[in-house]
């Protein structure tokens, strides 16, 4: 991962082609980005995360574009979302998310991913804000993108903690309530 902040320079998304098509070229310049190569590889996990890019809405485009973020593979459990890096921010995404993205619980993957760009676009590591509200922001992103039913699966597989049921009773609601 070092090696990657070694490498990486500042590279906005050009703003200049997101007049065009802004979903569209924003896709393009993210799966094209030399940091996600990896993604290009298996045309499975290509095609997973296109999905999650295609549930961004306009404005959500634009913060990204704004805020370039990577999704990087490594070693852990799941992904975790790392705040601003010099002027960019990073997606870890660890084994067995990469499992996922290609088996048929892709959905269950994207909304891991979606709830990562959520703490990325809430800013969660630039405000004071306590975990569980972070959390919870996060879920709600990653709702309003779609993908709040296969999350709060996810979330039933981890549901030992307090927080975690506390998160799965605020998805709950959420989705009784869209129905």
């Amino acid at each position: 991962m070092f090696e990657f902040l070694k490498k990486t320079r500042l590279t906005k998304y050009n703003s200049q082609e997101l007049k065009k098509d802004p979903k569209a070229e924003f896709k393009k310049s993210f799966l094209n980005n030399s940091n996600h190569q990896w993604i290009n590889e298996d045309r499975i996990t290509r095609r997973s995360i296109e999905i999650l890019l295609d549930s961004l809405n306009l404005k959500q485009i634009q913060f990204f574009t704004k805020h370039p973020t990577y999704i990087i593979p490594c070693q852990a459990h799941l992904s975790c979302a790392i705040g601003r890096t010099q002027n960019h921010h990073l997606i870890l995404a660890f084994p067995e998310l990469l499992q996922l993205l290609k088996s048929a619980s892709a959905f269950h993957a994207i909304a891991v991913l979606a709830h990562e760009m959520g703490h990325i676009y809430h800013q969660h590591t630039e405000h004071k804000i306590d975990t569980l509200t972070a959390q919870i922001e996060a879920d709600e992103f990653a709702f309003e993108l779609g993908f709040g039913e296969e999350l709060q699966e996810v979330l039933l597989d981890h549901a030992h903690s307090l927080d975690c049921r506390v998160r799965i009773s605020r998805l709950t609601a959420k989705l009784m309530t869209q129905k």
